[in-house]
């Protein structure tokens, strides 16, 4: 669903003039997740997910939970002799006591049984009806399979390919191209989050009358050269990593993790492989002689909240890190829901609770003691600033002169002095620098054991360090320790690593993953609409070295991301979620993408990258009320207030207002959230931000046709003209006759007011600008 401005085609004159009070309604329906197009059932695609949210609760893989030791997710359990019948007699249904049993009116022998409140569907019935007939071939999950080498003639986008090839089968094709002006606008807002200058567009849509695809391809070039890229790539992996500048809990106190956000952006960039980029984090400080890149790159581990609350126990702290670090791996590199796991083996996927605390080992050395204090707890990585290393340069070069001064003439007490007083700085420089909190792992091998329903205090069978039964195992001659764990993931025998990043690179794009449940793979999640295209795209992610960008430009230089995002109602009945990629999808873009949008657009925006968080405008008493007055916002001054928005200063008991449907940084969180309310409507009309953006951009052009432009990046259509200018002449009239309103709206924010406009002009300028920076297709995905 949205709710959004419209300005053109039939919309009224007072969908502008009531914009906050007006909203137009668009309604999604769901599109089945099966898009079976054989006569050949497979229980894969057609009948495990039938089962699984039906009947593995009580017959599936957790014995603790297993009734009448009936066993419905493998073959041997389902066929088995029950004492002269079976639940499922392949090839005879009517011998089978399954369907008996789903199709009896008999409630005591009805499965599901009505206390359960599940109940089948008639054609979910004659799916099972059909399947026994057919022989009752069962399969294994298809994520779990290894990945083989796609059978695709060279020179074929595989995205073109198999999308068109699922359209065919349903009638459909793909839309025409979209036009040059609103692809470069899509290109710039998906690989850097921020618009084009009109100026660059300009030099593109000269460029692309000569040649079209070499406009895009150099437009694709810079877009992956520019530092904002790695903005772009790094908030996403921030809500994947939880990063936070503070703690959480009710102390939540401020923590120095930036550093590692900023190799992030660095490490996308510099187009780090994927295979670095994960081995790096999971355990680069266990690297032969690691740099301290690698070694910061481990903070991902540590992004954790830490509980500094009186009267909590270190060992039950320290057992709670170690939880979050094991399932923020397994949802991040395997897609997998191993937080089920830590009270009992799992219901649904072949994940015992034993393979949970296996996992588990490999994090449990290091020697973190879950002890409160300071918000940072060791181990650290001392990090000082550029300021700071040529500081240290020349106290190290300064030092080792009043040494050898000091061997020279050992009698000297002034020479003494000065060599004492320079270590002296030396050292306080050094305790001066940023300290974050990494990996490392204990000398003494810390046992670890099964915990009953996950409890500190209940022991029970002792485990090593292992992978997951159902997916492996390490070779015998290797040490299981973290660095055996992250090479293994990155390894061909590991067959979710490349399926999950693919999955999730493309809900970036899309906004909808091909597996659309982009935190879980297993039996519960929805199978690939395109199974195809994610295992063709994932064999050709390994093949290339790992290359995230090599596999963005797969995907963006395919005919399906330069369609047009025009619905017909064919496509609509056909294709109402888009699933098929009959269109281009539209989406409103993330809010904080639409923050930077407007402060890039008025000019306003300060493009500096890395260094500490900053804190941008924010509604008075937030941090008050939730820290019970202890923590008081106080927002920071010149360009901390312009900066983009992944360096804002994030505290997990109160994350930034502005930023609506994001990750809360609690936890791992891998799949975006859309929602649509009034008071996300209110904050880009109202908050202060977008306010100052509207009134700086009316400050520094000379027409609403160049505002309008410089936001749309395109000129304003005749009739859109004529309604803004209508609208500036009514609030210009307004203002003339309120001039403390004017006054008021002018100085919303804490830039410089500069305009050759009177107040009252330059005020109605500023609200109409506001309505350009709400409209329909502002905030959407081009």
């Amino acid at each position: 669903m949205s709710c959004h401005l419209y300005l053109t085609g039939n919309c009224p004159h007072e969908a502008i003039m009531n914009a906050i009070s007006g909203c137009i309604v668009v309604l999604s329906f769901s599109l089945p997740t099966s898009f079976a197009g054989s006569d050949r059932l497979s229980f894969d695609r057609d009948i495990r997910s039938v089962l699984s949210d039906n009947c593995f609760q009580c017959h599936g893989f957790d014995d603790g939970a297993r009734k009448v030791d009936l066993r419905l997710d493998i073959r041997e359990g389902a066929t088995r002799d029950l004492g002269g019948y079976a639940a499922i007699v392949p090839g005879d249904p009517e011998a089978s006591e399954l369907i008996r049993r789903i199709v009896t009116d008999d409630p005591d022998d009805l499965m599901p049984p009505p206390e359960s409140h599940l109940k089948l569907t008639e054609p979910e019935k004659g799916l099972l009806q059909d399947w026994i007939e057919q022989g009752a071939t069962y399969e294994g999950h298809w994520a779990f399979q290894a990945l083989r080498k796609p059978d695709l003639e060279p020179g074929l986008n595989p995205v073109d390919h198999w999308i068109k090839l699922k359209l065919k089968a349903l009638g459909l094709s793909l839309n025409p191209p979209a036009g040059p002006r609103t692809l470069a606008r899509r290109y710039a807002l998906d690989l850097t989050g921020l618009p084009l200058s009109n100026g660059e567009m300009d030099a593109f849509l000269t460029a692309y009358d000569q040649d079209e695809a070499a406009a895009i391809d150099a437009l694709l070039d810079r877009l992956f050269a520019s530092p904002h890229y790695g903005e772009r790539m790094a908030w996403d992996w921030l809500g994947t990593s939880r990063y936070s500048d503070t703690n959480g809990y009710q102390g939540d106190n401020t923590r120095t993790m930036w550093p590692w956000r900023d190799w992030v952006v660095k490490a996308f960039n510099e187009n780090l492989t994927w295979d670095r980029f994960t081995i790096w984090q999971v355990a680069g400080d266990l690297l032969p002689d690691p740099t301290q890149e690698q070694v910061l790159a481990t903070a991902f581990n540590r992004n954790h909240p830490i509980n500094g609350e009186g009267g909590r126990i270190p060992e039950e702290n320290r057992v709670e890190y170690v939880f979050d670090m094991t399932e923020t791996m397994a949802t991040t590199w395997l897609g997998l829901t191993m937080e089920c796991c830590r009270c009992h083996d799992h219901k649904f996927d072949p994940l015992l609770q034993q393979d949970y605390y296996a996992l588990f080992a490999f994090f449990n050395q290091t020697p973190v003691d879950g002890r409160g204090g300071d918000p940072k707890t060791p181990p650290f990585l001392e990090l000082p600033s550029e300021k700071d290393v040529r500081r240290e340069k020349d106290l190290t070069t300064r030092l080792e002169e009043a040494r050898q001064r000091s061997e020279e003439s050992p009698d000297d007490e002034k020479l003494k002095k000065a060599f004492e007083a320079v270590g002296k700085s030396l050292r306080r420089l050094k305790a001066d620098g940023v300290r974050v909190m990494v990996m490392a792992d204990q000398k003494e091998l810390r046992p670890t054991f099964v915990l009953e329903r996950g409890l500190y205090t209940r022991p029970g069978a002792e485990v090593s360090a292992a992978l997951p039964a159902a997916l492996g195992q390490l070779p015998e001659d290797v040490k299981a320790d973290r660095l055996a764990l992250a090479r293994w993931l990155v390894s061909p025998e590991n067959p979710l690593m490349a399926r999950v990043t693919v999955n999730r690179l493309w809900q970036m794009i899309f906004g909808v993953g091909l597996v659309k449940t982009s935190e879980d793979f297993g039996t519960q999640g929805e199978r690939p609409s395109h199974p195809k295209l994610l295992d063709t795209l994932a064999w050709d992610f390994i093949e290339s070295g790992w290359d995230v960008q090599h596999l963005l430009r797969q995907i963006l230089t395919s005919q399906v991301y330069r369609q047009s995002p025009t619905i017909s109602a064919r496509k609509l009945e056909k294709d109402p979620d888009n699933r098929l990629l009959s269109r281009s999808p539209r989406y409103r873009l993330p809010s904080w993408m639409l923050r930077d949008q407007a402060l890039a657009a008025s000019g306003l925006l300060v493009p500096t990258l890395g260094g500490p968080s900053v804190r941008p405008y924010q509604p008075e008493g937030i941090w008050k009320e939730a820290s019970f007055g202890k923590k008081v916002y106080v927002p920071g001054t010149g360009d901390d207030l312009y900066r983009r928005s992944l360096y804002t200063f994030w505290r997990r008991t109160a994350a930034p207002t502005v930023f609506f449907d994001e990750a809360r940084r609690l936890t791992c969180e891998v799949k975006p959230s859309r929602t649509n309310t009034p008071l996300q409507a209110l904050t880009l009309m109202n908050d202060i931000g977008y306010v100052e953006a509207a009134r700086a951009l009316a400050s520094n052009t000379e027409s609403l046709e160049e505002a309008f432009r410089r936001i749309t990046l395109r000129p304003a259509r005749k009739q859109e003209l004529a309604l803004l200018q209508a609208r500036l002449t009514k609030l210009e009239e307004h203002y003339a006759q309120r001039p403390q309103d004017a006054r008021d709206l002018v100085g919303v924010g804490a830039s410089e007011v500069d305009s050759p406009l009177a107040t009252h002009q330059l005020a109605a300028r500023t609200a109409v600008i506001n309505l350009i920076f709400n409209l329909d297709e502002t905030i959407c995905r081009p």
